[in-house]
């Protein structure tokens, strides 16, 4: 196999493995500071894993909201597409949600992305942010959750919109000229953490799952809940570790199915900490969670990390661990 040269950004074990590419990452601007709350992991905080698999707990335990509204994001309705997309309207159980889809101009199969935004509403940058992805024959759909942009349903944090999340990746497959072998999630922040945890479900035909600045871990929903800033988030009790540990793929890592890459920026410390311990205990497990870090802050790594994601998606050959 070919090596594989890399620019600006360090190879993980499957991609320096699995494939005779070269993955050119350009340096971008660095970025405004992020909207999202900031995560401060203690480097040797290490959350017990349970014994019963993901889907069980997960299917046994009804989260309790202590506030039935929606997004504390103010997000207008998708009810005007970026150029080049439609908006579309997907079921996520009885909750009819909005989302926007570009369809490549090419004839054939296809391959397709998922992208969950950042922050907890969706705007036209976000479409903006994968329309490379469009450029290059891919089926586009950048979805709005329940409880934002004027959607139904109430703000739950990395709960419910895991559901939807998952409605989303179905849609999707369900599109004619589609390529279910060439399905793929990816996140920035708050939408890397529900990308994340698709990488748990194994009826989803995704090939792969990939992140930017999202991977948390159960003492963030603690830390968040007592911050003036970020406490109305928590609607939830973030003592415990039922609630918490469902919502974060750190405690689930010897149920995962699919492949996650978990791209990081330079710049962007707190979520280093938290994906080089979660890469370590992967590896010890064999489980396909990767680290890739790039240049840039917490949204100033988007752009290298989505080009990255983009380079290694086109590959038809690539078969990832």
């Amino acid at each position: 196999m070919a090596p594989v040269t890399v620019t600006s950004a360090t190879p993980t074990r499957s991609v320096a493995l699995l494939l005779g590419l070269a993955l050119s990452i350009v340096a971008c601007d660095r970025g405004a500071a992020s909207s999202e709350p900031s995560e401060a992991a203690d480097a040797t905080a290490k959350a017990a894993e349970p014994d019963a698999p993901y889907l069980d707990r997960r299917s046994a335990h009804e989260t309790q909201l202590s506030a039935h509204t929606p997004s504390p994001a103010k997000g207008a309705p998708l009810t005007s597409a970026p150029p080049g997309a439609v908006t579309v309207t997907y079921t996520s159980g009885e909750l009819g949600l909005q989302a926007w889809v570009g369809y490549p101009s090419r004839a054939g199969s296809k391959p397709a992305l998922i992208y969950f935004h950042g922050d907890f509403a969706i705007g036209p940058d976000d479409f903006e942010a994968v329309r490379p992805f469009l450029d290059a024959g891919f089926l586009v759909m950048t979805p709005s959750l329940r409880g934002e942009n004027g959607n139904p349903g109430d703000f739950e944090l990395l709960w419910g919109e895991v559901d939807d999340a998952r409605a989303a990746v179905e849609w999707v497959a369900s599109q004619p000229g589609v390529d279910r072998n060439r399905i793929y999630a990816f996140g920035h922040s708050i939408g890397g953490g529900i990308a994340a945890m698709l990488s748990l479900y194994p009826e989803l035909p995704l090939r792969a799952t990939g992140s930017c600045g999202g991977i948390y871990v159960p003492e963030t929903f603690e830390r968040w809940a007592n911050s003036e800033a970020n406490a109305e988030l928590v609607r939830f009790d973030a003592s415990d570790p039922r609630e918490t540990t469902l919502r974060v793929l750190g405690p689930n890592l010897p149920w995962m199915v699919h492949p996650h890459l978990a791209y990081v920026g330079d710049d962007d410390e707190w979520f280093i900490t938290n994906a080089e311990a979660l890469q370590a205990r992967a590896w010890e497990q064999g489980q396909p969670f990767e680290m890739i870090r790039v240049p840039g802050d917490h949204m100033g790594s988007l752009a290298p990390s989505l080009e990255a994601f983009l380079r290694l998606s086109s590959a038809p050959a690539w078969t990832p661990n």
